[in-house]
């Protein structure tokens, strides 16, 4: 049986797909569960902070509250099988990539003096990956880029002058949803302490 190029492309993409797919899951499920972050070396933990390396401070301190762990572990499994669905492959490739970057960035400034490059380099092998999917369905994607940046703008037409003012009402609309929020912030911190 002979396959044809746009055959091997294909299946070298669904392959792509499950690569992604397969790491994303287990990571996303590991940062659940608390197999990610962490440091529980009993030394490490009662050094002084100034002798504790980048790494062990970090993923102590990623480890301190569940909510970042949970919200990328949920992330990363949603784009893992949104991926590998091909009604809605091009959506988990765009959860992905965002996410990716992330990750990459934070290997890169962190594990990099404990475990060299190798993370990093898988990383960066998994945002090609999802590069290559995306490009693989570029046709695809420049529709939805026309879809979402063609004839968008404010439903009615405005002076020039307005834009000029625009800044100062952002500032006193965040001014003002500081103030309407201020009772949550007061019952947030009472229910906390």
């Amino acid at each position: 049986m002979k396959y044809t190029k746009a055959q091997v492309y294909d299946l070298l993409i669904l392959i792509l797909r499950w690569y992604l797919a397969f790491y994303m899951i287990s990571y996303g499920w590991g940062k659940i569960n608390g197999e990610q972050f962490g440091s529980f070396n009993q030394e490490i933990l009662n050094s002084p902070l100034k002798e504790v390396d980048k790494f062990n401070l970090a993923w102590h301190l990623f480890s301190l509250d569940k909510t970042f762990n949970i919200i990328v572990g949920i992330t990363q499994i949603i784009g893992g099988v949104l991926i590998i669905i091909n009604r809605t492959t091009l959506i988990g490739a765009l959860i992905l990539l965002p996410l990716l970057a992330q990750i990459f960035l934070i290997d890169l400034a962190f594990t990099t003096d404990m475990f060299g490059h190798s993370l990093t380099i898988r990383l960066g092998c998994m945002i090609f990956s999802d590069i290559l999917i995306l490009l693989y369905y570029k046709e695809k994607m420049i529709l939805v880029w026309k879809n979402l940046t063609n004839n968008t703008s404010t439903k009615f037409k405005y002076k020039w002058w307005i834009f000029l003012v625009l800044p100062i009402f952002g500032l006193l609309t965040d001014f003002i949803f500081g103030i309407l929020s201020f009772p949550i912030k007061l019952l947030v911190n009472w229910l906390t302490k």
